[in-house]
């Protein structure tokens, strides 16, 4: 009962107590007034019934004869009855032979509404008796009405109608209210009494026991309960709670040992979780420069691999020939992926990846996509769609990692189906009033599909949907992780819904910002696309146009041959020096266009000599050559005083791109600095 929330003990008891006393009293009665109304209703129909039967029985000769005078005189009688309304003796067809009504034995008129109405239920109850021809009964509020068929001799000769007021009833009725209402008085204030009486059994103990918590709370001190014996669960709760007391002065003394000596456990726990937290620190540097050392190690040699595959690509082979040489370029790619990737989730697991904000086109970075997955399909009958609109917003964001987050989503799809088409749809919508967009990339695939039981675990680490030894698909399972990875860094969200046999569909939501640079970003991009068409245009002429100079400080003799290759076909004058030392001295008697400058030198490194000529004043562009790959890395060249960075290993039309946007869109058709020097 919600009344009683906020009560004490003392009054929910009483209540509870007086409530339910009341209850049964007030049932008990109720069923005691119930009866006794029925049994005045009962006599009632019988004093009716016994009255109408006695006149019927003096009136059957009567009125078989039709003998008036006699029929008035037995009616008459009923005047002792001061109850009886009106009696009437019917004939069998319904009129009357003699009748008695109170108010025509007073000679009185019937001028009253009350009396009206009454008459009009008579008329109607006799048309009722008289169709039906039974015994009838009706109860009209205060008055109670008995019609009877007539018979003498075997034969019916009439009717009989009576109508009484129940006033002795109603007398009773109002007696028996008053005295229940005289009874009610004293038995619900007797009631209240014992109540408040009986429940100190029970509220006593318990206010006892809250007494004795007040004061150990107030007094912040723990006292024992000694409290009045009984045989009842108190007496359990109370030994109860001296046992807890008991057991709070234990723990007390201990805590009160313990805490004398907490200050030197925590000190020596203290240092050595510093320790333990200085130890994983290192490690987790250590295993992030082991990384970042293999990284660079095997980028060196892959420069090799990847730039001397490509140069044999585009020379005419017989065809055996050729897939040989496709075969190899498209391993050392795979392994670069797979390079990329373990230094791209150590970089995740150390909080090391950071990420860029610049402006993007969605559109274009989801074609290249595109294009790229469409020539991989290497004879599979697989049509990778892009599915979105030219002319979307530009935004803001790290345009390597959303590339990366295709590659890797669009090349699961390709890799794990062998039939069908691959889609990638792309919306950017943006959000009203606010300068952001709502992006949404999803990539769905009719491929292999993936069970319900390995959804869950699909961007784990080092994990892929089929695990067996035997699996068809290889990969190091950890391109949905890092893909995972990289959406949370953007806090965004990725999605997965599939059905084996039927494909996958995988979202990614992403909320980025809008960039402000619309219209420049475009036409930047125009522009971009017009340097394209020229250099495509001019492309015959590289060799022999260009009189640009540039200085390599490579110590790779793999490198050295390479770039020396591709700038010889864009008709530049390569010089090459092995050390920071050796370019400093070839610079200070030489003047060049541009400087590629490997970071990892022996005698003299790239940073140390770029700081060098920076310091004497050398404006040069100077472009940094590395084989590593993390961001303290770019930072460090630029820090250095290095304008550019090119990640080993590069293709030739990043090489290309990097000259381009140093020596400007029109290198290949300009004279070099040297020669204008000279």
């Amino acid at each position: 009962m919600p009344f009683l929330k906020s009560r004490s003990v003392q009054q929910k008891m009483t209540a509870i107590i007086f409530l339910v006393s009341m209850f049964v009293l007030i049932l008990t009665t109720v069923q005691f007034v119930f009866f006794e109304l029925k049994r005045m209703q009962d006599l009632a129909h019988d004093d009716i019934m016994s009255l109408a039967r006695l006149v019927v029985a003096n009136a059957q000769f009567p009125l078989a004869i039709k003998d008036i005078p006699s029929s008035e005189n037995i009616l008459k009688s009923l005047a002792a009855r001061k109850d009886v309304v009106s009696s009437y003796l019917l004939l069998p067809n319904g009129k009357s032979l003699a009748g008695y009504s109170r108010s025509q034995l007073g000679n009185s008129r019937i001028n009253k509404a009350e009396d009206m109405k009454y008459l009009r239920v008579e008329s109607q109850q006799v048309a009722e008796g008289l169709v039906r021809g039974e015994e009838e009964f009706w109860q009209d509020g205060d008055r109670l009405a008995y019609f009877i068929p007539i018979a003498y001799e075997g034969g019916h000769v009439g009717y009989y109608y009576i109508s009484m007021e129940l006033l002795d009833m109603r007398t009773q009725q109002l007696s028996l209210a008053l005295g229940w209402l005289l009874v009610m008085g004293p038995a619900v204030l007797v009631t209240y009494l014992l109540s408040r009486r009986l429940q100190r059994h029970i509220s006593r103990p318990v206010e006892q026991l809250v007494s004795r918590m007040g004061q150990i709370s107030r007094e912040k001190r723990l006292v024992s309960f000694v409290a009045e014996e009984s045989g009842d669960e108190f007496n359990l709760l109370f030994r109860g709670f001296d046992e807890m007391i008991g057991a709070l002065k234990e723990r007390d003394r201990m805590l009160e040992c313990h805490r004398k000596n907490l200050e030197i456990e925590v000190q020596v726990r203290t240092r050595a979780l510093e320790a333990e937290k200085e130890k994983a620190e290192q490690a987790t540097l250590a295993k992030s420069r082991f990384l970042a050392n293999m990284s660079h190690e095997i980028r060196t040699p892959m420069i090799g691999v990847l730039g001397m595959a490509d140069l044999l690509r585009q020379k005419d082979f017989a065809e055996e020939d050729r897939v040989l040489v496709d075969t190899i370029y498209r391993s050392g790619e795979a392994l670069l992926i797979i390079l990329n990737d373990v230094l791209d989730f150590s970089k995740i697991e150390a909080g090391r990846l950071e990420l860029e904000s610049k402006p993007m086109d969605l559109y274009r970075l989801a074609e290249e996509v595109s294009q790229l997955m469409a020539v991989n399909t290497h004879g599979k009958e697989v049509e990778v769609l892009l599915e979105a609109t030219p002319g979307l917003p530009i935004v803001m964001g790290d345009a390597g990692r959303i590339r990366q987050i295709l590659l890797n989503l669009v090349g699961n799809a390709v890799k794990f189906t062998d039939q069908g088409k691959v889609s990638v749809s792309l919306a950017v919508t943006r959000r009203p009033a606010e300068e952001l967009c709502d992006c949404t990339i999803e990539v769905k695939d009719s491929g292999l599909g993936i069970a319900a039981a390995d959804r869950a675990r699909i961007f784990d680490s080092f994990d892929q949907g089929d695990s067996s030894m035997t699996r068809k698909f290889q990969g190091t399972g950890l391109g949905l992780s890092i893909t995972k990875e990289l959406v949370n860094l953007m806090d965004g969200e990725i999605l997965v819904d599939s059905e084996p046999g039927v494909g996958s569909t995988f979202t990614v939501h992403l909320t980025l910002p809008l960039s402000t640079a619309q219209h420049l970003f475009k036409e930047q991009r125009l522009s971009q696309g017009a340097i394209a068409v020229q250099h495509s245009r001019f492309a015959k002429d590289l060799i022999t146009s260009s009189g640009r100079r540039v200085l390599l400080a490579e110590d790779n003799p793999t490198t050295q041959n390479l770039i020396s290759i591709l700038l010889h076909q864009m008709g530049i004058v390569l010089d090459i020096v092995d050390n920071g030392q050796a370019a400093i001295d070839f610079l200070a008697e030489n003047t060049v266009d541009l400087v590629l400058m490997d970071c990892q030198m022996p005698q003299m490194d790239g940073f140390e000599a770029t700081a060098y000529l920076r310091a004497q004043g050398l404006t040069t562009p100077i472009v940094a050559l590395t084989a590593y790959a993390l961001a303290e890395d770019e930072r460090h060249c630029l820090a250095a005083g290095m304008n550019d960075f090119l990640s080993k290993p590069f293709r030739q039309a990043e090489l290309r791109d990097t000259l381009v946007r140093w020596l400007g869109d029109d290198f290949l058709l300009q004279p070099s600095v040297a020669d204008s020097a000279s």
